[in-house]
């Protein structure tokens, strides 16, 4: 499936046509002289890869396991749906001898001394009952809120 480069309502659909209309009419009215063209063309170019540059960099910065765009400090996560609630099974890479795990309804945030900071969002309708954290990896148990 072809993905079209543009949202329906994108502002920068907009601005690209408007870009191109603009070029047209100045193209037409000044085709005689040669130099404003080009920098017409120029500054149309210079804009469409502002876009697509920007655009790659949305994509890749998607995609798991990319080290040069990915910051060192996230980590992966595993969450299991039990019958009473959500067990989450995190592996944190590195020397962390204080972890601390805050329980916000609807999210976790995972902090430590070493720059670590992430968040989690989770179900409101889920409580902390505990956490344990282990030869790098961290089990945070939820239940459900009765």
């Amino acid at each position: 499936m072809i993905r079209f480069p543009f949202k329906a309502n994108s502002k920068y659909f907009y601005a690209f046509l408007s870009m191109i209309a603009v070029s047209l009419i100045l193209l037409v009215i000044t085709r005689a002289v040669r130099g404003l063209s080009a920098i017409v063309l120029s500054i149309l170019t210079i804009l469409i890869f502002l876009y697509w540059s920007n655009e790659i960099r949305l994509i890749l910065k998607k995609q798991p396991g990319l080290g040069i765009i990915r910051s060192s400090n996230k980590f992966t996560y595993e969450s299991i749906d039990t019958n009473n609630g959500l067990n989450i099974i995190a592996q944190i890479t590195g020397q962390h001898s204080e972890l601390k795990v805050v329980f916000i309804p609807g999210k976790i945030i995972i902090t430590s001394n070493n720059g670590l900071s992430e968040k989690i969002k989770i179900p409101k309708n889920l409580l902390l009952k505990k956490h344990d954290f282990k030869n790098g990896t961290l089990i945070i148990n939820l239940l459900y809120d009765i």
